[in-house]
């Protein structure tokens, strides 16, 4: 018989004390089980929420408009127009002549059935003509190519900076196709050639409200109630450098259009600097001394397109730069403020090479092209498809990047996985970025604007064209 010694009654307790640690231990480790557990839970929760959630923007589709060989404009006969129009001086038909020679513009660009006319018919019957003409044929092809029933369609989107009638653009192609008398309709005007990706970036915005919906986004300018007849240098630019054109976007929430679609929007940034005067002013329409109405291009733009271009590439790296890049950026910015030498440096540049494959500028002119390509350290390849783009059409405005994206397509050098840059300036001032991921195999396209001479380009664009 055990004796009940103070030994064993502290032996005893000791052995319960031990016994409830271990106990305590065990649960609290069952409850470290059960918070990891949890938290793995929640953590595959939300990345499973967001993956059936979130609101993909795929782009299914595009066209861009080829006019008529009858609408060609050669150089030689712009200027020979220009003389025989009767509302030009000797000097001022020597300054636009010498702008057309060394605009990077080549002879196969279109101007509009009114703009060819003695004298030019410059009405509103003659600009809707050209409306018509140019979104018609771009919506029909488009809808033909995918067998596309107009009432299938949720939301349409058009925009022309200069010409805004009454109805609406997109009130006319309603009108014309017969969409649902429940579609979201928008008309932008007075955007410039930014235009286009801000339609985009509407069009992703009602994606992201609305569910399995497809958007149409119509993008042009109008040449034929805008040419500029008076005698200021600053709207004669207009008269050298925009040409006729326009693209049909086809945008979708649908997951079953996955299958089918060409890209997936990833980023879009857009930059607006109207608050600054000198920015506000740098693209104006306006009417001159003598009442004509045209549009100014300041000598300022280059600067103010710099500025724009910087704040932009700002919040954009941020989103599409590697690490690497990034860390470069950072002890730059850091060593120019320990050692003030480095400021004469200038700003460190990154890489965008390493965040994309191709580059789609907005074909504004040559200068914009040069500057862009010199201040992001392209190479000739990199710029290749915005400068044959103005060469072979011209500047068609909010149209532009996606010229030079068909161009890139008709070359066959976009392949699945490859991240496509369009990047546009517009008055305002304004610069927007629209980052496009490839999601599919792109297949010749005999409806791409290039498919009928793509085995002739490039071609080298001489300094000053001979006519």
């Amino acid at each position: 018989m055990i004796q009940d010694s103070p030994k064993n009654r502290k032996m005893a307790k000791d052995q319960s004390f031990m016994l409830e640690q271990t106990r305590i231990a065990e649960i609290l480790i069952l409850v470290a089980d059960f918070r990891v557990l949890a938290a793995v839970t929640l953590s595959v929760a939300i990345v499973l929420y967001l993956s059936f959630n979130s609101k993909h923007v795929y782009l299914v589709d595009f066209m861009c408009y080829k006019a008529p060989n009858t609408l060609r404009v050669p150089l030689s006969s712009l200027i020979e127009h220009l003389e025989r129009w009767g509302k030009f001086d000797s000097k001022t038909i020597e300054f636009q002549t010498k702008i057309s020679e060394r605009s990077g513009i080549g002879n196969e660009t279109y101007l509009p059935t009114g703009v060819h006319q003695f004298p030019c018919d410059l009405s509103l019957s003659s600009t809707l003509e050209e409306v018509e003409m140019v979104l018609f044929t771009i919506v029909q092809d488009l809808f033909t190519k995918h067998r596309i029933d107009p009432k299938s369609v949720d939301i349409i989107i058009t925009n022309c900076s200069l010409v805004c009638p009454t109805p609406s653009l997109a009130t006319m192609m309603i009108n014309k196709f017969g969409f649902r008398s429940n579609i979201r309709s928008f008309n932008l005007s007075g955007m410039g050639c930014s235009a286009g990706l801000l339609s985009i970036s509407l069009a992703r915005g009602l994606l992201g409200a609305h569910n399995n919906s497809l958007a149409l986004v119509l993008s042009m300018e109008s040449m034929s109630s805008n040419m500029y007849h008076g005698q200021v240098k600053s709207m004669l630019l207009a008269n050298c450098l925009f040409r006729m054109g326009g693209a049909a976007i086809l945008l979708s929430n649908r997951k079953s259009d996955r299958q089918i679609a060409k890209y997936e929007l990833q980023h879009l940034v857009r930059t607006h600097l109207g608050s600054k005067d000198n920015s506000y002013k740098c693209v104006v329409q306006e009417a001159d001394d003598e009442g004509y109405t045209g549009v100014s291009l300041s000598r300022s733009i280059p600067q103010v397109a710099g500025e724009a271009l910087k704040t932009n590439m700002t919040t954009l790296a941020a989103l599409v730069l590697p690490y690497s890049e990034l860390i470069q950026c950072g002890l730059s910015i850091m060593w120019k403020k320990v050692w003030p030498p480095a400021k004469k440096r200038g700003s460190y540049i990154p890489d965008f090479k390493k965040a994309f494959d191709h580059f789609c500028i907005h074909a504004g002119g040559r200068a914009v092209i040069g500057a862009i390509k010199e201040f992001l350290k392209l190479k000739d390849r990199d710029v290749e498809a915005s400068k044959m783009t103005l060469y072979r059409f011209g500047n068609t405005s909010s149209s532009s990047t996606w010229y030079s994206l068909s161009y890139l397509e008709a070359k066959g050098r976009v392949r699945q996985g490859d991240r496509v840059w369009q990047l546009a300036f517009g008055s305002g001032f304004k610069c927007n970025s629209a980052v496009w991921k490839c999601i599919s195999k792109i297949k010749p396209d005999n409806l791409n604007v290039w498919s009928d001479r793509i085995d002739q380009y490039p071609v080298e664009v001489p300094a000053v064209m001979d006519h």
